[in-house]
């Protein structure tokens, strides 16, 4: 009995997830520069998911990349956000200062979008395409991979 209920538990957090070919979890909030965000409002662009914080050195080196493909692809249909899982709103809000992104960064403070979406490492990044569908989920520091999916979801591929 221990064991299927240790599976249950396990099968639905991974229901719960971003995996390559399912729907992410949904993603709400405001962020921290008082825009609202709303990931099932962008449908029809291909979105990239960045979990982060201020204490993540990779991801302080990962954010003026995604930063520069945001303003390259931007007008193809490209959205970058961000979540911090920072628990200090003002280390999340440092810590988009000092990286310069402006792109919408939404502070995770009570962690209910990172439990809900279960990134492995910080910084994790998902790319979704203009279907909705998670189709890469990257974990650790892997700009050319970004970069690739990206692409090809915007060629069409």
């Amino acid at each position: 009995m221990r064991l299927r209920a240790t599976f249950l538990v396990l099968a639905l957090a991974l229901l719960g997830s971003a995996s390559p070919g399912r729907r992410p979890p949904g993603l709400e909030g405001v962020a921290l520069g008082g825009q609202r965000v709303n990931l099932s409002a962008l449908r029809g662009r291909v979105v990239v998911v960045d979990f982060c914080a201020s204490w993540c050195e990779p991801c302080r080196r990962s954010m003026p990349r995604l930063q520069a493909l945001d303003a390259q692809h931007r007008t193809a249909g490209l959205t970058v956000l961000a979540v911090s899982v920072d628990d200090s709103r003002a280390d999340a809000e440092r810590f988009v200062r000092e990286t310069g992104v402006t792109f919408p960064v939404v502070h995770d403070a009570t962690h209910g979008i990172a439990e809900a979406w279960s990134p492995a490492a910080m910084p994790t990044t998902v790319v979704i395409d203009r279907q909705g569908v998670v189709r890469s989920v990257l974990s650790g520091e892997q700009p050319g991979q970004t970069d690739a999916a990206v692409r090809a979801l915007l060629r069409g591929s």
